[in-house]
C-alpha cells in the first residue's frame, strides 16, 4: 500500500495508514500535551484563584481575564486530559473520551473570541463615550455569562457528530495493528458540511471580522480629538490586541482543518498528521495567555483602575481638574 495515502472505510469509520512514522509523530504528541496540560491547569489556575480570593471581579478587564482563563483551565483539566487518555487508552470508554475532549474544545473556543470581541467592544465605549458608562460592571458579568451558555448550547452538536474512528497501522516488520481517531461519524455524512462550515463562521469568521472593525475604528478615532483618551487605554488596548493575535495564531490551523473534514476522502498521510497537530497548536493558547498576563501584570489582576478621567465626574465637580497626562502614573501609560 502507498505510504502517502490514507483510506477512510465509511462503514467503520477506519483509516488505513502505512508507516511507523505516524506512531512516532502519535507519542510526540502525546507528551507535548501532558506537558501543557501541567503548565496550563497550574498557570490558569492560580489566575483564577488570585482573581476569586481577593474579589478582583469589580473591574471589567479582571472579568473577562477570568473568562479566558477558566476556557483554558478547562482546556488543561478536561480536553487535553481526554484526548491523551483517548490516544493511549483502547476499549469502548475511548468514544466518549472522544466526544468529552471535542465538546470541551469547541466550548473554549468559542468563548474566548467572543470574550476578546467584548472586551475590546467595552474599552472602545469607554474611549468613544467619556460622558456616559454604557457598560457597567454588572453588565460585563451578564454578557460573559451569556457567552459561556450560547457555547454550550451551540457546540453541543459536537457530542452528536464526532465518533471513535481507528487507525490501522501497517508495518511489514509487525502484524497491523489499530490506534484510535477521534472523526466524524459517517452515519451523519450529510450534516458535516452544513455544521462545519457554520462552525467557521460562527467560531472564527464573525469575532475576527468584528475585532478588526473595532481596531479600524480606534485607528479612525486616533487622528481626532479622542487621541487623548486612546492614548490613556493604550496600554490595556496592547493586552487586548496580545489576546487577539494568539487567538488568531492558534486558531487559524485548527479551523482551516476543521473546515477541510467536510471534504472527501481519501486523505493524504501529510494531511492526517497536519490535522491531529492542529489541537495540539490550538492548547498552546493556554499557555502563551499566560506570558501575556505576566507581560500586563499590572495592569491584569489589580484593584486599583486606570487613572481614566470620565467627563461627568469632571462636571460633578464643578471643574475639569488636571489633564489626563498629569493624572496619570508614569508606569500606567
Amino acid at each position: 500500500m502507498d505510504n502517502t495515502t490514507a483510506n477512510l472505510n465509511q462503514t467503520n469509520d477506519t483509516y488505513q495508514v502505512s508507516g511507523e512514522e505516524y506512531v512516532q509523530f502519535l507519542n510526540v504528541i502525546v507528551f507535548l500535551e501532558a506537558t501543557m496540560c501541567v503548565l496550563i491547569v497550574i498557570g490558569n489556575g492560580f489566575i483564577i484563584t488570585l482573581i476569586a480570593r481577593r474579589r478582583l471581579l469589580g473591574r471589567s478587564t479582571n472579568i473577562f481575564v477570568f473568562s479566558i482563563a477558566t476556557a483554558d483551565f478547562l482546556n488543561g483539566i478536561l480536553s487535553i486530559p481526554a484526548h491523551v487518555l483517548f490516544l493511549v487508552v483502547g476499549g469502548e470508554s475511548t468514544a466518549y473520551l472522544c466526544k468529552c475532549y471535542k465538546f470541551v474544545m469547541y466550548l473554549t473556543k468559542t468563548v474566548v473570541p467572543y470574550t476578546i470581541l467584548f472586551m475590546t467592544a467595552e474599552k472602545t465605549m469607554r474611549v468613544l463615550c467619556p460622558t456616559r458608562e454604557i457598560v457597567t460592571v454588572a453588565r460585563c458579568m451578564f454578557f460573559t455569562s451569556l457567552w459561556w451558555f450560547f457555547s454550550a448550547a451551540f457546540n453541543i452538536w459536537s457530542v452528536v457528530l464526532y465518533t471513535k474512528g481507528d487507525i490501522i497501522i501497517v508495518d511489514k516488520d509487525v502484524p497491523p495493528y489499530q490506534i484510535p481517531s477521534c472523526i466524524l461519524n459517517s452515519r451523519f455524512v450529510d450534516l458535516h458540511t452544513a455544521f462545519l462550515v457554520t462552525d467557521v463562521i460562527i467560531i472564527y469568521v464573525i469575532p475576527t471580522v468584528a475585532i478588526l472593525g473595532i481596531y479600524c475604528l480606534l485607528v479612525r478615532n486616533y487622528f481626532t480629538v479622542l487621541r487623548e483618551r486612546i492614548i490613556t487605554y493604550f496600554y490595556v488596548i496592547k493586552l487586548f490586541i496580545a489576546l487577539f493575535v494568539t487567538f488568531s495564531l492558534c486558531h487559524l490551523p485548527l479551523e482551516i482543518f476543521t473546515f477541510l473534514d467536510s471534504g472527501q476522502r481519501p486523505f493524504s498521510f501529510l494531511y492526517v498528521v497536519a490535522s491531529n497537530f492542529a489541537p495540539s497548536l490550538y492548547f498552546t493558547r493556554g499557555i502563551w495567555n499566560l506570558v501575556i498576563y505576566a507581560y500586563f501584570k499590572h495592569y491584569v489582576c489589580r484593584k486599583r483602575q486606570f487613572s481614566s478621567i470620565r467627563a461627568n465626574g469632571a462636571f460633578r465637580s464643578g471643574s475639569m481638574g488636571p489633564s489626563i497626562r498629569q493624572r496619570l502614573r508614569p508606569r500606567d501609560r
